[in-house]
């Protein structure tokens, strides 16, 4: 029986888990094994069965996957709370099957391998942060028809949904780290005219984002200075009178807000106007001496290339310190 999407344990360590399961069992196979391949850096696993709280056995994981390929979950919703018996036990009884592949996944938000994982010094064993599943569905979301590699599942709409709430539950959860460190950049060519006239930034519905304290525009070759904070956003409104009323899930004052910039996109007679948008709220944050450069250089030749495609992430420490380039940002994400 599959189970079900919204997970109704109450314990955060099977309710996590449980979810994690239901949405993996509700995409295409190929999709599930994609995230899981890069998860524990393995090719060719292949999936048949999703169980939570397995029984029948010694030691019971929080959940199981089964088939010529066995990976059992061990999840931890508190950092340092990795468990060296319990894992022993688990590998104990996960060496009584018979599936060709077996690992252990320890999945926990500690930010570096727990050293109860580093002590079995055991290839079976995997670990994973909640960031490298963030970051795994955020690959997988950016995919298209037109890009991926022939060998590579293209997520359909209700496919991307369930993906976009997965990462969204875990950051409820509290489970993934760094947001207050964390700055999105935005390739901004039509994006940095519309803050500087309307004071939000606009995209694409549902387009996925990791939650961020502050967002920065890139154009003209460089970030700008003016990096203000993000307070709020909506996934999907139609930008009239009627859509912004009708949409629920702004708060009272985002809705008048957004009522009186979608009275100026009218005037403006604006290609915004009538639009379903996603919404970034913006406010004053930080205003840096003067804009960064960009001095990106394409690997196999002088030539500069764009700092941003799409967007980016960057720390905000390293960016509020002012680099002379962004280069200097590389990596600080």
């Amino acid at each position: 029986m599959p189970n079900p999407l919204f997970s109704t344990y109450t314990q955060g360590e099977n309710r996590v888990t449980s979810t994690l399961m239901a949405v993996l069992q509700h995409i295409n196979n190929q999709l599930a094994e994609d995230i899981l391949e890069a998860l524990i850096d393995e090719s060719d696993i292949s999936l048949v069965s999703f169980d939570n709280q397995v029984t029948g056995v010694a030691s019971v994981p929080d959940a199981a996957i089964t088939s010529s390929t066995a990976l059992w979950f061990e999840t931890k919703t508190r950092r340092g709370a990795v468990d060296q018996d319990q894992l022993a036990a688990h590998l104990e009884v996960l060496d009584e099957g018979s599936a060709e592949l077996r690992r252990l996944i320890v999945l926990t938000p500690d930010p570096d391998r727990p050293e109860a994982v580093a002590a079995l010094d055991d290839d079976r064993v995997v670990w994973a942060n909640f960031d490298a599943v963030v970051g795994t569905i955020e690959a997988v979301l950016d995919r298209d028809v037109g890009s991926a590699e022939a060998s590579l599942s293209v997520p359909t709409e209700r496919e991307a949904f369930l993906l976009r709430e997965l990462s969204r539950f875990l950051y409820d959860e509290d489970l993934v780290s760094g947001q207050s460190d964390r700055v999105l950049v935005v390739a901004a060519r039509k994006a940095w005219p519309e803050y500087e006239q309307y004071g939000l930034y606009f995209c694409q519905p549902h387009r996925s984002f990791k939650p961020v304290a502050h967002l920065a525009f890139y154009t003209d070759g460089e970030i700008k200075p003016v990096v203000p904070r993000v307070t709020g956003s909506v996934e999907r409104v139609v930008l009239t009178a009627e859509g912004v009323a009708e949409c629920d899930a702004l708060s009272a004052a985002q809705e008048t807000r957004l009522q009186e910039v979608v009275a100026e996109l009218r005037a403006a007679d604006s290609e915004r106007y009538g639009e379903a948008e996603k919404v970034l709220f913006l406010a004053d944050g930080v205003e840096l001496e003067g804009p960064i450069p960009n001095d990106k250089t394409a690997s196999d030749s002088d030539q500069t290339v764009a700092f941003v495609q799409g967007h980016r992430y960057v720390s905000f420490a390293a960016l509020t310190a002012e680099p002379a380039a962004t280069t200097a940002l590389e990596g600080s994400d």
